[in-house]
């Protein structure tokens, strides 16, 4: 797996994103140098204040409230791509075990619930993110558990459709001549699920999984649009080296969507500021993507290397019954010549 290049690539990015997010919160933020409050030139004549653009040595520049754009992706990488991995991977987990469940035990109830899988695809997942986000949203609510609720609704928008796919899939898989077999030699469900059904689906779970953390950090984009964050916000006296006073709202751990939703109206005034989170979505979604490619390119090989190596094992067979195939057609013309 870590030959293929596209899946080595996606990795090594996100491996060293997620490490360096890590170090500056331990390390990094204490002995990197802030931005100026004010740039002042000579004879203290005030040259510029906050928000500073893109440049040396403010990559993604400074924004209104004099934080290094740049610094401030790093450190929400950590939050951001985490929900997504453990969303995706809840998501998975979920959807493998619920739809073998429904499709092995629950026969009869398969038509009920296939018909709520079909509805719930046809409402955008953003809209349900919203509703339950806005509701579960409350001033009393500590931080640890607001995150663990949307936790759960990121994983439930997501698992609904996902267990209908599976449960699909399984349903044929069950079809398939050697379970009819495994069945008729007296083989339980459980004995089924343990030996078949998840050495079947545990190739695909990895592949659903990177496509999944795609799924889950472009809702989030969405969400971010709409001003819909993760975590607590804080309130901030908004200051711009010339006057203060005006309250604004603030992301307490940088995460990406709340940079966006939280900076939307800088679409209008200073672009730059938005940009830097966009720009960590767009990678960071495009490593999964390759590491998805990857696997599925590694899945391909595996499987067709596994039929060469199978019709290469009856060629060997097929030849190791007959010894010496031209010994008795040498034997029987040899008095002729």
């Amino acid at each position: 797996m870590m030959k293929n290049r596209k899946f080595l690539t996606g990795f090594t990015f996100t491996a060293l994103l997620l490490l360096l997010s890590v170090l500056y919160s331990i390390y990094l933020d204490a002995i990197l140098p802030k931005p100026p409050e004010m740039i002042y030139g000579e004879n203290h004549i005030l040259l510029d204040a906050p928000p500073y653009p893109p440049g040396i040595p403010f990559i993604f520049g400074v924004d209104r409230f004099g934080g290094d754009v740049f610094w401030m992706v790093i450190d929400g990488a950590k939050y951001t791509v985490t929900i997504a991995m453990s969303a995706a991977i809840l998501r998975v987990a979920f959807s493998v075990f619920g739809s073998i469940f429904y499709i092995l035990y629950l026969g009869n109830l398969t038509f009920i619930i296939e018909s709520f899988i079909r509805a719930i695809r046809f409402i955008p997942a953003v809209i349900l993110a919203m509703i339950f986000f806005i509701s579960s949203n409350t001033p009393d609510v500590s931080a640890g558990w607001l995150l663990g609720q949307q936790l759960i609704i990121l994983v439930f928008i997501g698992v609904v459709p996902l267990m209908g796919f599976l449960g699909a899939e399984v349903r044929v898989f069950m079809d398939s001549d050697f379970i009819s077999c495994s069945r008729t030699l007296g083989a339980s469900k459980w004995w089924l699920i343990k030996h078949h059904i998840l050495k079947h689906l545990q190739p695909r779970a990895f592949v659903l999984f990177t496509q999944q953390v795609v799924q889950t950090l472009l809702l989030l984009v969405h969400l971010g649009v709409f001003q819909i964050l993760i975590g607590k916000i804080k309130e901030v006296t908004k200051f711009d080296g010339l006057y203060s006073g005006e309250k604004v709202t603030m992301s307490l751990t940088n995460e990406w969507s709340g940079l966006i939703g939280l900076s939307y109206h800088e679409l209008m005034l200073d672009k730059w500021i938005i940009l830097g989170p966009c720009i960590g979505f767009t990678l960071t979604i495009y490593a999964f993507r390759l590491m998805g490619k990857g696997l599925e390119e590694v899945l391909a090989d595996s499987a067709s290397r596994g039929v060469r190596v199978n019709n290469s094992r009856q060629l060997n067979k097929a030849l190791a019954l007959t010894k010496e195939p031209f010994e008795l057609l040498y034997k029987e013309n040899r008095g002729k010549i």
